[in-house]
């Protein structure tokens, strides 16, 4: 069973292999929205104007998906101007302000959206692994509520083990991608 298979409210880790996360970023990303669901996509890795470029690339229908980029503004040091469907935040360590942005994000979604967060492992840089715990602990549980399906997006061996025993307590499924 994958994302796409699962029931409305479930949610999965994906373990990536590093050089592989961007590409798994974009099939999650590609068979959500061609099942037509709407995607709210938390990057902390990539900046939302290269995702931008990489789902067009794909045939990705931009008007499915909302961006909340925490990285863009932390690495330019300023927001970009009239940039549609996307929420910036300051940085990927500033928690409060991440979480509102996706609180908001979710009150305005439409029916049928899924949340992928894009990436846990790239916190570790920004945060201790007991802040984002408690942060992924949240953002899990407003899915469950809102009964929507959920991503977390962690590159192989990214993770300390008490955190990913943590996260994979609170995800329905745990998906590693097998190495090619």
């Amino acid at each position: 069973m994958d994302i796409i298979e699962s029931e409305d409210s479930a949610i999965f880790l994906y373990i990536s292999d590093p050089a592989r996360m961007k590409q798994t970023n974009l099939d999650i990303v590609a068979n959500l929205t061609t099942k037509g669901i709407a995607c709210i996509i938390v990057t902390t890795n990539i900046p939302s104007s290269i995702l931008t470029k990489l789902y067009t690339k794909k045939g990705i229908p931009m008007d499915r998906i909302h961006f909340i980029d925490a990285i863009t503004k932390y690495s330019l040091g300023s927001i970009p101007a009239e940039v549609p469907n996307t929420t910036f935040t300051s940085n990927p360590g500033n928690l409060t302000e991440l979480g509102i942005a996706i609180s908001e994000a979710l009150k305005k979604r439409k029916d049928n959206t899924a949340l992928i967060f894009d990436s846990v492992s790239t916190l570790l840089i920004y945060l201790s692994s007991p802040n984002i715990s408690k942060f992924i602990h949240f953002i899990t549980n407003k899915i469950r509520l809102l009964d929507i399906k959920g991503v977390y997006l962690s590159a192989e061996k990214g993770l300390d083990p008490l955190l990913l025993a943590q996260i994979s307590s609170i995800v329905d499924m745990v998906m590693e991608e097998e190495n090619e």
